[in-house]
């Protein structure tokens, strides 16, 4: 009886501690501003480096941002739009477009928020509703862009940060939105390329790794992660390398000279 007692009691503990991880979040201030009129150029690959493209983040302005990616030679790419929420730092509404010098610019999806909270996707004719919204969420097929954007708002920086990814089951036909789990970021210590945290959990299959910050500007610099995020890899390995200023007509410009250069 002792040791059903003790059971029952390590078996509550134990829940209740996985309760208030998955609810404690870190909390946010707006003390600062995002960095309108920037774009950051990331090179992404596979951990060994093969399958190279290159993503663009450009911040139009505060709480809205652009990601394009495309791989040279190819004359066309894919623009990922967010919203991002000035509260929760959760994305609002994205929506996904594909541009070619052939067919010009053409939405692909949206997803947006309802009036009560839920997620509606909208792919094509076929319309979703996600009623399982977590406190915190981002998205790793977003490369992890709306996680950098949260970042620097950050009230602890340092302390543990607790987020559940939510993406598209690509599994599933037609694609389900889907809570892939809990993951946790953690910080490690300071390197000679930035602030490094280790990133894993059920979110990301168990399959984490690192990923690093500027400790000044607080962009993302890099990550280094075991699971892919979208077919035709198999790791999933982003690097900073060029920080541009634009307007949002010089961006324009910029996507358009991306997919039209032959090399």
């Amino acid at each position: 009886m002792k040791n059903i007692i003790t059971f029952l009691i390590l078996s509550c503990f134990l829940s209740s501690c996985c309760r208030v991880l998955e609810t404690t979040k870190q909390t946010f201030h707006n003390k600062m501003a995002a960095p309108v009129g920037q774009a950051y150029i990331y090179e992404k690959s596979n951990l060994d480096g093969t399958n190279h493209a290159s993503i663009a983040v450009y911040y139009r302005k505060q709480g809205d941002i652009e990601a394009f990616k495309w791989h040279s030679g190819n004359h066309a790419g894919t623009i990922v739009k967010a919203v991002i929420d000035q509260n929760s730092k959760n994305v609002l509404e994205f929506e996904v477009y594909r541009l070619s010098l052939k067919n010009g610019l053409k939405r692909q999806a949206m997803l947006d928020t309802t009036a009560n909270g839920d997620i509606r996707v909208t792919l094509g004719e076929n319309v979703q509703i996600f009623n399982e919204v977590p406190v915190s969420w981002h998205s790793y097929d977003f490369d992890f862009s709306s996680l950098s954007y949260a970042y620097r708002f950050l009230n602890e920086p340092k302390q543990t940060y607790n987020f559940h990814i939510l993406d598209l089951d690509l599994s599933e036909s037609p694609p389900q939105m889907k809570n892939f789990g809990l993951v946790s970021m953690r910080f490690e210590k300071q390197d000679e390329l930035g602030l490094k945290y280790s990133i894993d959990g059920a979110g990301l299959d168990n399959r984490g790794g690192y990923i690093w910050f500027d400790p000044t500007e607080l962009h993302m610099l890099a990550f280094e992660i075991q699971k892919p995020d979208e077919p035709g890899y198999d790791s999933g390995k982003m690097t900073l390398k060029q920080i541009v200023q634009l307007t949002d007509e010089s961006w324009e410009k910029f996507k358009m000279d991306a997919i039209s250069s032959t090399h």
